[in-house]
Protein backbone atom coordinates (compact mmCIF):
# COMPACT_ATOMS: atom_id res chain seq x y z
CA UNK A 1 0.00 0.00 0.00
CA UNK A 2 3.07 2.55 1.04
CA UNK A 3 4.32 1.84 -2.60
CA UNK A 4 0.90 2.22 -4.08
CA UNK A 5 0.10 5.94 -2.95
CA UNK A 6 4.12 6.56 -3.39
CA UNK A 7 3.69 5.47 -7.02
CA UNK A 8 0.67 7.70 -6.74
CA UNK A 9 2.24 10.81 -5.55
CA UNK A 10 5.18 11.12 -8.18
CA UNK A 11 2.80 9.90 -10.83
CA UNK A 12 0.91 13.48 -9.76
CA UNK A 13 3.76 15.40 -9.11
CA UNK A 14 5.55 14.45 -12.57
CA UNK A 15 2.05 15.18 -14.44
CA UNK A 16 2.12 18.91 -12.57
CA UNK A 17 5.72 19.28 -13.87
CA UNK A 18 4.59 18.17 -17.79
CA UNK A 19 1.56 20.50 -17.30
CA UNK A 20 3.79 23.64 -16.47
CA UNK A 21 5.37 25.81 -18.52
CA UNK A 22 6.97 27.47 -16.00
CA UNK A 23 9.01 24.94 -14.68
CA UNK A 24 12.63 25.27 -15.33
CA UNK A 25 15.22 22.65 -15.70
CA UNK A 26 17.91 22.16 -12.61
CA UNK A 27 19.44 19.36 -14.37
CA UNK A 28 20.34 18.19 -18.11
CA UNK A 29 18.56 15.14 -19.23
CA UNK A 30 21.27 12.65 -21.47
CA UNK A 31 18.79 10.24 -21.53
CA UNK A 32 17.49 10.32 -25.01
CA UNK A 33 20.63 11.78 -26.40
CA UNK A 34 22.79 8.61 -25.05
CA UNK A 35 19.89 6.43 -26.53
CA UNK A 36 21.02 7.67 -29.84
CA UNK A 37 24.78 6.63 -29.34
CA UNK A 38 26.47 4.00 -31.26
CA UNK A 39 30.18 2.21 -31.71
CA UNK A 40 31.62 0.38 -34.42
CA UNK A 41 35.46 -0.91 -34.33
CA UNK A 42 37.75 0.51 -36.81
CA UNK A 43 41.23 0.00 -37.69
CA UNK A 44 41.50 -1.18 -33.98
CA UNK A 45 39.74 1.79 -32.56
CA UNK A 46 36.07 2.30 -30.75
CA UNK A 47 34.37 4.82 -33.24
CA UNK A 48 31.51 6.51 -31.28
CA UNK A 49 28.62 8.47 -32.49
CA UNK A 50 25.45 10.11 -32.45
CA UNK A 51 22.74 8.99 -34.47
CA UNK A 52 21.16 11.14 -37.10
CA UNK A 53 17.78 10.94 -36.36
CA UNK A 54 14.78 9.27 -34.15
CA UNK A 55 11.09 9.30 -35.34
CA UNK A 56 8.04 9.05 -33.18
CA UNK A 57 6.30 6.84 -31.63
CA UNK A 58 9.39 4.21 -30.51
CA UNK A 59 12.05 6.76 -31.23
CA UNK A 60 14.45 4.58 -32.12
CA UNK A 61 17.52 5.38 -34.07
CA UNK A 62 17.48 5.52 -38.15
CA UNK A 63 19.38 5.82 -40.85
CA UNK A 64 19.50 8.39 -43.28
CA UNK A 65 18.27 7.67 -47.30
CA UNK A 66 22.10 8.58 -48.97
CA UNK A 67 23.54 10.18 -46.36
CA UNK A 68 24.60 7.46 -43.66
CA UNK A 69 23.56 6.85 -39.66
CA UNK A 70 25.74 10.15 -38.32
CA UNK A 71 27.77 12.73 -39.01
CA UNK A 72 29.97 15.29 -38.26
CA UNK A 73 27.80 18.33 -37.61
CA UNK A 74 25.93 16.37 -34.99
CA UNK A 75 28.98 14.63 -33.19
CA UNK A 76 30.86 17.90 -33.39
CA UNK A 77 28.10 19.96 -31.62
CA UNK A 78 27.38 16.82 -29.41
CA UNK A 79 31.30 16.81 -27.97
CA UNK A 80 30.57 20.72 -26.06
CA UNK A 81 27.27 19.23 -24.44
CA UNK A 82 29.72 16.31 -23.06
CA UNK A 83 32.55 18.84 -22.04
CA UNK A 84 29.90 20.76 -19.98
CA UNK A 85 28.42 17.55 -18.39
CA UNK A 86 31.88 16.08 -17.79
CA UNK A 87 34.33 19.26 -16.94
CA UNK A 88 31.13 21.45 -14.96
CA UNK A 89 29.03 18.37 -13.48
CA UNK A 90 31.45 15.29 -12.97
CA UNK A 91 30.12 13.11 -15.22
CA UNK A 92 33.15 11.03 -15.50
CA UNK A 93 30.48 8.18 -16.88
CA UNK A 94 30.41 9.87 -20.36
CA UNK A 95 34.43 10.48 -20.71
CA UNK A 96 34.62 7.16 -22.83
CA UNK A 97 31.88 8.22 -24.94
CA UNK A 98 33.67 11.59 -25.50
CA UNK A 99 36.83 9.33 -26.11
CA UNK A 100 34.75 7.80 -28.99
CA UNK A 101 33.55 10.44 -30.56
CA UNK A 102 36.91 12.46 -30.64
CA UNK A 103 37.95 8.98 -32.09
CA UNK A 104 34.98 9.59 -34.51
CA UNK A 105 36.34 13.54 -35.56
CA UNK A 106 39.96 12.50 -36.15
CA UNK A 107 38.56 9.54 -38.39
CA UNK A 108 36.44 11.92 -40.19
CA UNK A 109 38.98 14.27 -40.95
CA UNK A 110 42.28 14.17 -42.74
CA UNK A 111 46.08 15.66 -42.65
CA UNK A 112 45.28 17.79 -45.26
CA UNK A 113 42.73 19.87 -43.12
CA UNK A 114 39.38 18.80 -45.08
CA UNK A 115 36.41 16.89 -43.44
CA UNK A 116 34.24 14.43 -44.63
CA UNK A 117 30.40 14.57 -42.76
CA UNK A 118 28.84 11.39 -43.04
CA UNK A 119 29.96 7.97 -42.19
CA UNK A 120 27.89 4.38 -43.20
CA UNK A 121 26.75 1.93 -41.35
CA UNK A 122 29.39 -0.44 -41.84
CA UNK A 123 31.83 2.21 -40.88
CA UNK A 124 32.64 3.70 -44.47
CA UNK A 125 33.14 7.75 -45.22
CA UNK A 126 30.44 9.05 -47.69
CA UNK A 127 32.34 10.66 -49.88
CA UNK A 128 30.02 11.25 -52.54
CA UNK A 129 26.88 13.06 -50.98
CA UNK A 130 26.87 17.36 -51.44
CA UNK A 131 27.50 17.30 -48.02
CA UNK A 132 30.05 14.91 -47.11
CA UNK A 133 32.35 16.16 -49.46
CA UNK A 134 35.59 16.20 -48.49
CA UNK A 135 36.59 19.83 -47.55
CA UNK A 136 36.91 22.74 -45.06
CA UNK A 137 33.42 24.16 -44.84
CA UNK A 138 30.40 23.95 -42.61
CA UNK A 139 30.97 20.05 -41.39
CA UNK A 140 34.77 21.21 -41.08
CA UNK A 141 34.21 23.81 -38.80
CA UNK A 142 31.61 21.74 -36.69
CA UNK A 143 34.45 19.06 -36.43
CA UNK A 144 36.86 21.75 -35.32
CA UNK A 145 34.66 22.89 -32.57
CA UNK A 146 33.93 19.02 -31.47
CA UNK A 147 37.89 18.90 -31.26
CA UNK A 148 38.05 22.46 -28.95
CA UNK A 149 35.63 20.50 -26.80
CA UNK A 150 37.70 17.16 -27.00
CA UNK A 151 40.97 19.19 -26.33
CA UNK A 152 39.55 20.46 -23.01
CA UNK A 153 38.32 17.34 -21.81
CA UNK A 154 41.18 15.47 -22.45
CA UNK A 155 44.26 17.81 -21.95
CA UNK A 156 45.56 17.13 -19.07
CA UNK A 157 44.28 13.65 -18.53
CA UNK A 158 45.26 11.79 -21.78
CA UNK A 159 48.51 13.06 -23.24
CA UNK A 160 48.26 10.59 -26.44
CA UNK A 161 45.42 11.73 -27.34
CA UNK A 162 45.35 15.27 -26.87
CA UNK A 163 48.51 15.16 -28.98
CA UNK A 164 46.64 13.69 -31.74
CA UNK A 165 43.60 16.31 -31.11
CA UNK A 166 46.68 19.03 -31.28
CA UNK A 167 47.73 17.87 -34.54
CA UNK A 168 44.61 17.54 -36.44
CA UNK A 169 43.85 21.31 -35.35
CA UNK A 170 47.04 22.49 -36.83
CA UNK A 171 45.93 20.38 -39.90
CA UNK A 172 43.08 23.34 -39.87
CA UNK A 173 45.32 26.30 -39.69
CA UNK A 174 45.53 26.82 -43.82
CA UNK A 175 42.28 26.91 -43.71
CA UNK A 176 41.36 29.26 -40.49
CA UNK A 177 45.00 31.31 -39.93
CA UNK A 178 44.62 34.13 -41.64
CA UNK A 179 48.67 34.55 -42.05
CA UNK A 180 48.33 31.36 -44.39
CA UNK A 181 44.96 32.70 -46.62
CA UNK A 182 46.03 33.92 -50.15
CA UNK A 183 42.30 35.65 -50.39
CA UNK A 184 39.85 37.57 -49.05
CA UNK A 185 38.25 36.72 -46.06
CA UNK A 186 34.52 37.20 -48.57
CA UNK A 187 35.70 34.48 -51.12
CA UNK A 188 37.49 32.02 -48.26
CA UNK A 189 34.19 32.27 -46.49
CA UNK A 190 31.39 32.33 -49.38
CA UNK A 191 29.52 35.29 -47.63
CA UNK A 192 28.23 32.68 -45.17
CA UNK A 193 28.70 34.78 -42.24
CA UNK A 194 26.73 32.46 -40.17
CA UNK A 195 30.04 29.71 -40.59
CA UNK A 196 31.98 32.49 -39.84
CA UNK A 197 30.18 32.66 -36.50
CA UNK A 198 31.18 28.68 -36.16
CA UNK A 199 34.60 29.53 -36.00
CA UNK A 200 35.02 31.79 -33.92
CA UNK A 201 33.00 29.75 -31.73
CA UNK A 202 35.63 26.92 -32.17
CA UNK A 203 38.86 29.25 -32.46
CA UNK A 204 37.88 31.36 -29.22
CA UNK A 205 37.47 28.05 -26.98
CA UNK A 206 40.86 27.11 -28.06
CA UNK A 207 42.80 30.53 -27.24
CA UNK A 208 40.69 30.60 -23.54
CA UNK A 209 42.41 27.29 -23.00
CA UNK A 210 45.83 28.99 -23.64
CA UNK A 211 47.59 26.52 -25.59
CA UNK A 212 46.65 28.47 -28.54
CA UNK A 213 46.92 31.78 -29.50
CA UNK A 214 44.02 32.95 -32.25
CA UNK A 215 43.69 36.25 -31.48
CA UNK A 216 44.42 37.70 -34.60
CA UNK A 217 41.91 35.86 -36.75
CA UNK A 218 38.71 35.60 -33.97
CA UNK A 219 39.38 39.70 -34.20
CA UNK A 220 39.38 39.80 -38.20
CA UNK A 221 36.74 37.21 -38.08
CA UNK A 222 34.38 39.10 -35.87
CA UNK A 223 34.96 42.58 -37.99
CA UNK A 224 33.98 41.11 -40.73
CA UNK A 225 30.78 39.95 -39.18
CA UNK A 226 29.42 43.18 -37.76
CA UNK A 227 30.45 44.81 -41.30
CA UNK A 228 27.79 42.65 -42.19
CA UNK A 229 25.05 43.87 -40.07
CA UNK A 230 22.26 45.69 -41.01
CA UNK A 231 21.71 49.53 -40.42
CA UNK A 232 18.81 51.23 -41.48
CA UNK A 233 17.21 52.84 -38.36
CA UNK A 234 14.09 53.49 -40.80
CA UNK A 235 13.45 49.61 -40.49
CA UNK A 236 12.30 47.78 -37.72
CA UNK A 237 15.15 44.36 -38.77
CA UNK A 238 18.08 47.44 -37.37
CA UNK A 239 20.44 45.84 -36.13
CA UNK A 240 19.90 42.23 -37.76
CA UNK A 241 23.02 40.20 -38.99
CA UNK A 242 23.55 38.98 -42.43
CA UNK A 243 23.85 34.96 -42.72
CA UNK A 244 24.02 34.73 -46.29
CA UNK A 245 24.33 37.38 -48.80
CA UNK A 246 21.03 39.36 -47.95
CA UNK A 247 19.60 36.57 -46.21
CA UNK A 248 18.70 35.62 -42.23
CA UNK A 249 18.06 32.88 -40.95
CA UNK A 250 17.32 31.49 -37.20
CA UNK A 251 19.29 28.62 -38.13
CA UNK A 252 22.92 29.16 -37.00
CA UNK A 253 22.61 32.74 -36.53
CA UNK A 254 25.23 32.47 -34.07
CA UNK A 255 26.93 36.13 -34.73
CA UNK A 256 25.64 37.54 -31.44
CA UNK A 257 26.73 34.62 -29.80
CA UNK A 258 30.23 34.60 -31.36
CA UNK A 259 30.64 37.74 -31.45
CA UNK A 260 30.47 38.04 -27.51
CA UNK A 261 32.74 34.99 -27.03
CA UNK A 262 35.21 37.30 -28.71
CA UNK A 263 34.35 40.21 -26.61
CA UNK A 264 35.42 38.54 -23.14
CA UNK A 265 38.71 38.14 -24.35
CA UNK A 266 39.20 41.51 -25.79
CA UNK A 267 36.77 43.77 -24.47
CA UNK A 268 36.36 45.71 -27.60
CA UNK A 269 33.55 48.26 -27.19
CA UNK A 270 32.71 48.06 -30.54
CA UNK A 271 31.56 44.21 -30.21
CA UNK A 272 29.49 45.19 -27.22
CA UNK A 273 27.86 47.78 -29.24
CA UNK A 274 26.99 46.02 -32.20
CA UNK A 275 25.37 42.80 -30.12
CA UNK A 276 23.41 45.46 -28.04
CA UNK A 277 22.12 47.36 -31.41
CA UNK A 278 20.62 43.75 -32.51
CA UNK A 279 19.63 43.08 -29.22
CA UNK A 280 17.71 46.62 -29.10
CA UNK A 281 15.85 46.80 -32.29
CA UNK A 282 15.86 43.29 -34.20
CA UNK A 283 15.43 40.65 -31.40
CA UNK A 284 11.94 42.44 -30.08
CA UNK A 285 11.09 42.99 -33.91
CA UNK A 286 12.15 38.99 -33.78
CA UNK A 287 9.98 37.75 -30.76
CA UNK A 288 7.13 39.91 -31.95
CA UNK A 289 6.59 38.64 -35.33
CA UNK A 290 6.39 35.18 -33.73
CA UNK A 291 9.82 33.83 -34.34
CA UNK A 292 10.66 33.73 -37.78
CA UNK A 293 12.48 31.37 -39.40
CA UNK A 294 13.60 33.93 -42.66
CA UNK A 295 13.80 37.20 -43.86
CA UNK A 296 14.69 38.33 -46.90
CA UNK A 297 16.29 41.60 -47.50
CA UNK A 298 15.06 43.30 -51.09
CA UNK A 299 16.95 45.39 -53.21
CA UNK A 300 14.48 48.56 -52.61
CA UNK A 301 15.45 47.93 -48.40
CA UNK A 302 12.22 46.05 -48.09
CA UNK A 303 11.84 42.63 -46.93
CA UNK A 304 9.54 39.05 -46.88
CA UNK A 305 9.41 37.23 -43.75
CA UNK A 306 9.18 32.93 -43.33
CA UNK A 307 7.49 32.09 -40.48
CA UNK A 308 7.97 28.71 -40.27
CA UNK A 309 8.98 25.92 -39.60
CA UNK A 310 10.66 26.28 -36.85
CA UNK A 311 12.99 24.36 -35.01
CA UNK A 312 15.38 23.92 -31.93
CA UNK A 313 18.68 24.83 -33.82
CA UNK A 314 17.44 28.42 -34.48
CA UNK A 315 15.99 28.97 -31.41
CA UNK A 316 19.13 28.00 -29.58
CA UNK A 317 21.16 30.04 -31.78
CA UNK A 318 18.91 33.36 -30.40
CA UNK A 319 18.91 32.38 -27.00
CA UNK A 320 22.45 32.33 -26.45
CA UNK A 321 23.38 35.47 -27.79
CA UNK A 322 20.59 37.30 -25.74
CA UNK A 323 21.83 35.11 -22.53
CA UNK A 324 25.51 35.61 -22.86
CA UNK A 325 24.79 39.64 -23.80
CA UNK A 326 22.84 39.36 -19.82
CA UNK A 327 25.47 37.46 -18.27
CA UNK A 328 27.88 40.36 -19.48
CA UNK A 329 25.95 43.58 -19.02
CA UNK A 330 23.45 42.39 -16.24
CA UNK A 331 20.32 44.86 -17.92
CA UNK A 332 17.33 42.70 -17.06
CA UNK A 333 15.91 43.85 -20.62
CA UNK A 334 18.15 41.18 -22.19
CA UNK A 335 17.44 38.27 -19.38
CA UNK A 336 13.72 39.46 -20.68
CA UNK A 337 14.08 38.90 -24.31
CA UNK A 338 15.87 35.57 -23.53
CA UNK A 339 13.21 34.30 -21.36
CA UNK A 340 10.76 34.88 -24.21
CA UNK A 341 12.82 33.29 -26.57
CA UNK A 342 13.78 30.14 -23.89
CA UNK A 343 9.57 29.45 -23.49
CA UNK A 344 9.43 28.58 -27.26
CA UNK A 345 10.74 25.49 -25.57
CA UNK A 346 8.06 25.34 -22.38
CA UNK A 347 5.27 25.53 -24.81
CA UNK A 348 5.32 29.30 -25.15
CA UNK A 349 5.00 29.18 -29.08
CA UNK A 350 2.13 29.36 -31.98
CA UNK A 351 0.86 25.65 -31.33
CA UNK A 352 1.45 26.02 -27.63
CA UNK A 353 3.35 22.66 -27.46
CA UNK A 354 6.14 21.84 -25.59
CA UNK A 355 9.01 21.04 -27.51
CA UNK A 356 11.02 19.99 -24.77
CA UNK A 357 10.22 16.98 -22.82
CA UNK A 358 12.46 16.99 -19.46
CA UNK A 359 11.47 13.72 -18.26
CA UNK A 360 12.76 12.25 -21.52
CA UNK A 361 15.54 14.61 -22.74
CA UNK A 362 13.30 14.37 -26.06
CA UNK A 363 13.35 17.41 -28.35
CA UNK A 364 10.90 17.80 -30.75
CA UNK A 365 12.12 18.47 -34.11
CA UNK A 366 10.18 21.45 -34.89
CA UNK A 367 6.46 23.19 -35.56
CA UNK A 368 5.05 24.43 -38.19
CA UNK A 369 1.92 26.79 -38.44
CA UNK A 370 -0.57 24.06 -36.81
CA UNK A 371 1.59 20.80 -36.64
CA UNK A 372 3.90 19.49 -34.54
CA UNK A 373 6.97 17.48 -35.57
CA UNK A 374 6.97 14.82 -33.07
CA UNK A 375 10.40 13.16 -34.10
CA UNK A 376 13.44 14.06 -32.04
CA UNK A 377 16.64 13.76 -34.21
CA UNK A 378 19.84 14.27 -33.05
CA UNK A 379 20.11 17.77 -34.52
CA UNK A 380 17.29 19.22 -32.28
CA UNK A 381 18.19 17.43 -29.40
CA UNK A 382 22.09 18.77 -28.87
CA UNK A 383 20.46 22.26 -29.69
CA UNK A 384 17.86 21.73 -27.22
CA UNK A 385 20.55 20.57 -24.39
CA UNK A 386 22.78 23.41 -25.43
CA UNK A 387 19.83 26.25 -24.58
CA UNK A 388 19.54 24.14 -21.25
CA UNK A 389 22.80 24.72 -20.39
CA UNK A 390 23.35 28.11 -21.65
CA UNK A 391 20.34 28.48 -18.85
CA UNK A 392 21.80 27.04 -16.26
CA UNK A 393 24.93 28.80 -16.42
CA UNK A 394 22.84 32.12 -16.34
CA UNK A 395 20.78 30.85 -13.15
Amino acid sequence: MKFFLSFFYVSILLLFISCNNDIKPEKINLSHALSLVDSIQIEGRKISFIRIYSNYPDYHPVGAQNEGIACVDDVGRFMEVLEYEILNNGKKKLIPVARGMTEFLLYMSSDDGKWNNFIYKDGSINKKHKNSKAEFGWWGIRGLRGLAASYKIFQYSDEKLKNRIVSRIKDCDKFVRISQQEQPISILFKSAIDRTSELIIALAKLHNSGDFNYLNEIEIYSDYIMKRQYNNVNQPIDGMYFCWENIWHAWGNNQAYSLLEVYKINRDPKILKSVKLWADNFIPFFISKNFPRKIIVLSDNKYKIEIYPQIAYGLNSVYRGLSSLYNITKEQKYNNSAEKIFDWFLGGNSINQKMYDFNTGRCFDGISKDRLNRNSGAESTIECLLTMIKYQQNN
